[in-house]
């Protein structure tokens, strides 16, 4: 199962200066889906090929060793329908790796002095780890699901007050009844909430979460979770505990998943977007944004997931760029392209104590590519 520690693991390997071939590609199910898949490998491989023509000999030859060895081998990129996959390759540094991705990824092939892994870290942005608890008169189930995948499953049980034929002097009997049912149901919701508690402070955690069952035992147990869980509550839906089954549950979970994260990515946008107009806090562009990583003042980049643009690295003086050419404009040093200036802007804001904010889906962002909330405020003007 992907996973941060995988990317983390894959980002220290020492490539010895010898690039890396990167191949996604898309599973889409269906039948002609399979059959055009080895021909869109071997495009892929080929466009990966044709990049590497510039480079020095020995790297030129361990992608082309690279290329052959997977164009053999068509068969590893799976028939998993529906998903994707990932493969990293350095003959030269003896570098192998194979993900099994939790959705689609769109078809590509880059060649860079290391793994290209913006696309692995949007899809954990995007496939979060989520909580779903589902809760009932006495029975609540706690389901934890990552990348997609159901992890862990549970159930909780407690005593149930049954119906009885009400008597007694005055109706007091009822009362009584009534009111244990109700310590009953309290003492029911404090418990899923304190072993949704537990799970949230434990080692791994969740991101989100989502609650499932009748209004009125869902807001039961939103009253028992302490501040700091009710905070992460994604939304709700409707089920029977009684005839739920962990696919249903999952369905209805990327449902309201899908909901919230365009609901925050709308937010964090408009936020952006509002620092940019109202001072010198943020900026927006794929150039500014670049001006503002080199001079390390970004804490939090922003990016549009599918995108991608070439731009160049100056090997002197380290000026990350949009421009293409053989020289530097600001200090003539020799420039080296990049298949993804936006892949190396979010390395260097990482390696600078920044972070990366992945927008998945279509909005302004999508307008000017990238943009940057900035560590401090100053005239943005691109270093030496």
């Amino acid at each position: 199962m992907l996973d941060q520690a995988q990317i983390d693991r894959l980002r220290l390997i020492d490539t010895g200066g010898f690039p890396v071939l990167s191949v996604y590609v898309n599973l889409q199910p269906g039948p002609v889906s399979l059959r055009n898949l080895p021909a869109r490998i071997k495009d892929l491989l080929a466009q990966a090929e044709a990049t590497s023509e510039s480079l020095p000999r020995s790297q030129r030859l361990s992608i082309r060793e690279d290329v052959h060895a997977l164009s053999r081998d068509i068969g590893r990129f799976g028939t998993d329908l529906g998903h994707g996959v990932a493969v990293f390759r350095s003959h030269g540094a003896g570098v192998d790796e194979q993900f099994t991705l939790p959705g689609p990824v769109r078809d590509r092939a880059i060649v860079d002095d290391a793994p290209y892994f913006r696309p692995l870290e949007a899809m954990i942005e995007h496939y979060r780890r989520y909580c779903v608890a589902v809760v009932g008169r006495r029975l609540g189930s706690i389901f934890r699901f990552s990348m997609d995948q159901l992890e862990t499953w549970e159930e909780m049980r407690d005593e149930e007050i049954r119906k009885a034929n009400y008597g007694g002097f005055s109706g007091y009997e009822e009362q009584r009844v009534r009111a244990r049912a109700d310590e009953m149901a309290a003492r029911h919701y404090r418990h899923v909430a304190d072993r949704i508690t537990e799970l949230k402070r434990s080692d791994g955690g969740f991101d989100l979460l989502i609650v499932g069952g009748s209004d009125s035992h869902v807001a039961g147990l939103l009253a028992a979770l302490p501040p700091d869980v009710a905070d992460l509550l994604a939304g709700t839906f409707t089920i029977d505990p009684r005839t739920m089954t962990p696919s249903t549950v999952l369905e209805h979970a990327r449902r309201v998943a899908a909901e919230w994260e365009v609901q925050e990515e709308t937010r964090l946008v408009t936020e952006l977007f509002d620092a940019a107009a109202s001072g010198s806090t943020a900026v927006l562009g794929l150039e500014q944004a670049c001006a503002a990583v080199n001079r390390r003042a970004v804490e939090v980049l922003f990016v549009q997931a599918e995108h991608t643009t070439a731009g160049s690295i100056c090997v002197d003086c380290e000026r990350v760029t949009c421009e293409m050419g053989s020289a530097c404009s600001v200090c003539g040093g020799s420039l080296r392209s990049l298949p993804d200036v936006v892949d190396r802007l979010s390395e260097l804001v990482r390696g600078a104590g920044g972070r990366v904010q992945h927008i998945l889906n279509d909005g302004p962002l999508a307008e000017v590519e990238a943009g940057a909330l900035l560590r401090y405020a100053a005239p943005m003007v691109d270093p030496t």
